[in-house]
């Protein structure tokens, strides 16, 4: 068992292992495929067998639960399989049912195998032994029918390149065995406390996307400052402002990081909490064309997202998760599978509910009513749920994620500036006071995209095409859009193009090229292998702008009233990739010292370093 497991994920195994138990106690009368015993009985003398083969405990649980796949609920909607005669021979696929379920619940790898494997075992040792077929039960003669039959040579030479290839064949005897009404067995229980401690191990880590994280085993917190531009680090160290921040950047672990592309809020929170880009995640902006509807829509909800999340795997393994954040919109997306976690967004503070956000009278708790969505405030609040959550030891793993609505309207080095890093950082402070490990990083930077006149430098672009190639023969897709757009008028520095006769797009390509304010356009095959984007959800050309610039789509789509008061900051392209990555605490076991870190890579720092 590893030396530190959290209390939370020590009783969610346990809990789970008693259900798991449930399931099978459940079937000690229940008959076993016409045999003189029942499925309890021959589940416990499989395990038995291989109790008293000197077989490791993993195989013994292997053993125990190889039929799993026939008592637990989900069983009930497999089809029968039925002999010619019309006998019922049992549920066809269970063991591949069981291995699935079993793996959920986080069994090793090897347990899961053997439990999926036994049915390919007996057709493996129908082919390999002349006598073993003679020996099976009239039933187990009869399932093997549907089950492909005895292997082939080739099959046989492959399954010989299995290491556990003998757990398995011994695992399928002792089934074969297991059959005997007068056999003596201990009962269910005495295999409780060796399955509690074989699924505590193998949860001592989750998988996603190929990428292996360990099990917090102390209160940890993430924190993704939308907009944090690596010059508001640099001046706020420089002006003295953010000691806590500061003493990660000198004491703790700090390297420079690259978000995902586009670099905006949506994609790159998805990325954070899911370890991977765009290409492999899916949500790809927070707008977006849909092209089988046609139709524009609002990335409000987890719909798209493809796979699972690492908070949603890590409260599954029973760690406490809470993920508070400043915009609602993507509340509904951090919230994906969390089931009865405290999830919420300051932007509804107010209405809060335990059936919701696993949380209620938030405004009352936090100490103060929700905030505008137009303010620092609304970070601030963010900040003060997670400082409040940690007191009162509500969670294990939080993840914490701020608007940008200051780093929009307000430069590095500046009042109002200051102030929201200043009391950002007294915020991240506490939580390290408070005992927790905290990394920092940023969902993407920001620049002045300005000309020296102050007005917005913006590049109408479907206006561009328009002139060019009459109306309606492109539609330009702002990503950027959401509900908050006063601050920004929805204009960013990435869009996607499409053209409404494919003819026309290596001329528009070509044309967008040559256009001043843009850096890069690309057709859809070298966006998504240059920019990890998805095929399927991306337009028909790409287009970045340079760093001084913004592009919008048509002008009267965009209201630039509200950019009056400051000069217009945004982001968007590649020139906002770069943020900083920090932890308050130095990182240990990393191999690669010149590794290229990604924003998406803080929970790999923060669980496995």
């Amino acid at each position: 068992m590893a030396a530190a497991v959290l209390p939370s994920v020590e009783a969610n195994t346990r809990a789970t292992v008693k259900q798991l138990f449930s399931f099978l106690e459940a079937q000690g009368q229940g008959d076993y495929l016409g045999e003189a015993v029942s499925q309890l009985q021959h589940s416990i003398q499989t395990a038995t067998l291989a109790e008293q083969a000197g077989a490791d405990e993993e195989t013994i649980i292997g053993s125990l639960l190889h039929d799993v796949g026939r008592f637990i609920p989900a069983a009930d909607k497999m089809a029968s399989m039925i002999s010619p005669e019309g006998k019922y021979l049992g549920k066809g696929s269970h063991e591949v049912l069981g291995e699935r379920y079993l793996r959920q619940l986080g069994f090793s790898e090897m347990v899961c195998q053997l439990v999926g494997a036994h049915v390919m075992a007996k057709r493996y040792l129908c082919a390999v032994d002349d006598k073993y077929h003679d020996g099976l039960s009239w039933n187990s003669k009869n399932t093997l029918k549907y089950q492909g039959g005895p292997f082939d040579e080739e099959q046989v030479k492959e399954a010989n390149k299995d290491p556990w290839i003998q757990n398995k064949v011994s695992l399928r005897r002792w089934d074969d065995l297991a059959k005997n009404p007068n056999m003596k067995t201990p009962p269910l229980s005495h295999y409780e406390a060796m399955t509690v401690q074989s699924l505590m191990e193998s949860r001592s880590q989750i998988v996603l996307h190929g990428r292996t994280y360990n099990l917090p085993t102390k209160a940890t917190v993430a924190v993704c400052v939308d907009g944090f531009d690596p010059e508001y680090l640099e001046q706020g160290i420089a002006d003295g402002i953010i000691p806590n921040m500061e003493k990660m950047f000198k004491s703790g672990f700090h390297a420079p990081a690259k978000c995902t592309m586009p670099s905006f809020t949506n994609p790159n929170n998805v990325s954070i909490i899911t370890g991977v880009p765009i290409s492999k995640h899916g949500i790809v902006g927070n707008y977006f064309l849909d092209r089988k509807t046609k139709e524009e829509k609002m990335i409000l909800d987890d719909s798209l997202l493809i796979d699972s999340t690492i908070l949603e795997l890590m409260s599954q393994r029973g760690v406490r998760v809470a993920a508070v954040t400043a915009k609602d919109k993507l509340r509904r997306i951090l919230s994906h599978g969390l089931d009865g976690a405290v999830c919420f967004s300051s932007e509804k503070a107010g209405s809060c509910s335990v059936e919701e956000n696993g949380i209620a009278d938030v405004e009352s708790w936090v100490g103060r009513p929700q905030p505008s969505q137009y303010s620092g405030e609304l970070s601030l609040y963010v900040m003060d749920a997670g400082v409040k959550l940690l007191e009162d030891n509500r969670a294990d793993l939080y993840y914490l994620t701020l608007s940008d609505f200051v780093q929009h309207k307000h430069a590095p080095g500046s009042k109002e500036s200051n102030a929201f890093l200043t009391a950002l950082d007294q915020r991240i402070g506490k939580l390290v006071e408070l005992g927790a490990q905290v990394a920092v990083t940023g969902d993407h930077g920001m620049s002045d995209k300005s000309k020296p006149d102050g007005t917005p430098n913006v590049l109408f672009l479907e206006d561009e095409l328009s002139a060019k190639w009459g109306v309606g023969k492109a539609r330009v897709i702002c990503p950027i859009t959401d509900p908050f757009v006063r601050h920004h008028g929805a204009l960013g520095s990435f869009v996607r193009v499409y053209a409404s006769r494919k003819d026309d797009i290596d001329d528009m390509l070509r044309f967008i090229q040559g256009v001043p304010e843009v850096e890069v356009a690309l057709n859809t095959e070298d966006a998504v292998d240059q920019l990890e984007l998805m095929t399927e959800r991306e337009g028909d050309i790409v287009v970045v702008s340079k760093k001084n610039a913004v592009i919008g789509s048509r002008k009267e789509e965009h209201d630039l009233s509200n950019l009056q008061d400051h000069r217009l900051r945004s982001h968007g392209g590649l020139s906002e990739q770069g943020i900083p990555l920090l932890m308050s605490r130095p990182a240990t076991g990393l191999e690669d010292v010149g590794r290229q870190w990604r924003n998406f890579d803080m929970f790999d720092l923060l669980l496995n370093h």
